[in-house]
């Protein structure tokens, strides 16, 4: 994860790193995953950031890197999935060794009993999902509730919560 600076309303990176390493402790088979940062400041440069962050991320030795919506972005100047599209239309065809995974928006299935990726799941109404957007998230977290298990893990939640608390 960044270490460095963030915008103003990003969750600080201590508390982004406990709340991976509870979750990597409590529901992560041993020795399966190592918890690292790296201290560079977030630039909000959209496409050409989320490389930047690919290449980081590949030269600590990860394997995979999760793109989602907005990567590196800033209000409304790139578009939501341009930071996925870089990928495909400008890095050239073996420049990177780790994989890419475009994530989509993501939902709780009632019917599959996971979180999946909506896109996956064109036989899915919008009554099979459970939604919370990220904005309802924050607010519940900042009142002291706990989003659904089906959101977080409780000890992680907790974590998020009394960040959110301590705002106030």
């Amino acid at each position: 994860m960044l270490l460095g600076k963030l915008k103003s309303g990003d969750i600080p990176a201590p508390v982004r790193d406990a709340a991976i390493r509870k979750m990597v402790e409590l529901y992560f088979p041993p020795n399966s995953a190592m918890v690292t940062g790296y201290g560079f400041d977030m630039l909000y440069a959209g496409p050409r950031e989320a490389v930047l962050h690919a290449y980081f991320r590949q030269n600590m030795g990860a394997t995979h890197f999760i793109i989602g919506r907005d990567h590196a972005g800033v209000g409304d100047y790139y578009g939501a999935f341009d930071a996925q599209s870089i990928f495909d239309e400008e890095v050239p065809e073996g420049a990177l060794e780790i994989e890419i995974f475009n994530a989509d928006h993501t939902a709780w299935s009632k019917k599959l009993g996971k979180v999946v990726m909506m896109r996956e799941a064109p036989d899915h109404t919008k009554e099979d999902f459970v939604l919370l957007s990220g904005t309802k998230v924050r607010e519940m977290l900042s009142e002291g509730i706990a989003p659904p298990e089906e959101f977080s893990r409780p000890e992680v939640a907790r974590i998020l919560m009394d960040y959110y608390r301590s705002t106030k």
